[in-house]
């Protein structure tokens, strides 16, 4: 009976032990503690850095409002629409050119050159620029294909007129021209009718004022061919005299590579409109000199 009691006791004692930790504390004493691992040099290898990668935003445009986004296609644009109008009522000049040609008159040349004066012309001012036909002489009918051609019918007592004539920097015919290349060539063309008479060529290319100054003041000279704004020039520096002229041509028909006559170039034209204004129209309203149109 006695041992009984002791052998229940004893279990319970047994039972009483934390019996479900025993496993685990054998176990950790039965493992072996391993050294840390280590190179060739002894030493711990580097901890190896995990980048941190971050999810890219992703940012979407925001939509555009179709009244924003289109390009206003419906809506007229009233300056554009006048300007492209003008484009299209204008004329290219070769459109306005007729099929053959037409000879120079002296009605149509003095509208031109008044056309676009008369807001600044008083209607006294208009009267004294207008030219009759007597300040004219015959016009190129077309049949004169070079300047010298119509010189020698215009101006049929040239080389009376040359023999006594010895004034300095005055020439006896002037030719009027809108761009220095045509002036080398008309003054070329002039070569059969001006002879041995002595000729100068009066533009701003390459030819400064103060030489062709010297050279007037220095020779004489007959006939003189040139644009309007150089000649202008010479003319308010007293150093090209306009008392002895006695034909002053235009080159009215000629037209360059854009088709552009005498007229045609506004900055020309108002040389031109200038220079007979001030100097030439007078001399023709006194009987000095005529026009001709070639």
């Amino acid at each position: 009976m006695i041992d009984y009691v002791h052998h229940k006791s004893k279990m319970a004692d047994d039972l009483q032990d934390e019996w479900w930790l025993q496993e685990d504390d054998d176990d950790s004493a039965n493992k072996k503690v391993e050294p840390p691992q280590t190179n060739k040099d002894n030493r711990k290898p580097a901890k190896t850095k995990v980048k941190k990668t971050t999810p890219k935003t992703i940012t979407r445009k925001r939509p555009v409002q179709d009244s924003v986004k289109r390009k206003h296609k419906d809506v007229p644009d009233s300056g554009a629409s006048k300007k492209n109008k003008r484009k299209r009522n204008k004329k290219k000049i070769s459109e306005q050119l007729t099929s053959e040609p037409t000879a120079p008159n002296p009605a149509d040349v003095m509208s031109i050159l008044l056309r676009g004066q008369k807001m600044e012309l008083t209607a006294v001012e208009m009267e004294e620029l207008t030219l009759e036909d007597q300040h004219f002489l015959s016009p190129n009918d077309l049949s004169h294909t070079t300047v010298s051609s119509y010189l020698k019918e215009v101006v049929p007592d040239w080389l009376s007129l040359v023999g006594p004539h010895d004034a300095k920097g005055a020439p006896l015919v002037m030719v009027l021209t809108g761009a220095a290349k045509r002036a080398v060539d008309l003054n070329r063309d002039a070569a059969s009718f001006r002879g041995k008479a002595r000729s100068i060529k009066l533009f701003a290319k390459h030819i400064k004022v103060q030489d062709q100054v010297e050279q007037l003041s220095k020779q004489v000279v007959h006939l003189a061919v040139g644009t309007p704004a150089r000649v202008a020039t010479l003319v308010e520096d007293d150093a090209l005299r306009l008392d002895h002229v006695r034909c002053v041509v235009l080159d009215w028909t000629y037209r360059d590579v854009k088709l552009r006559r005498l007229c045609d170039i506004p900055e020309v034209r108002d040389d031109l409109f200038q220079l007979l204004r001030k100097h030439l129209i007078p001399l023709a309203k006194d009987g000095i000199l005529k026009f001709g149109l070639f």
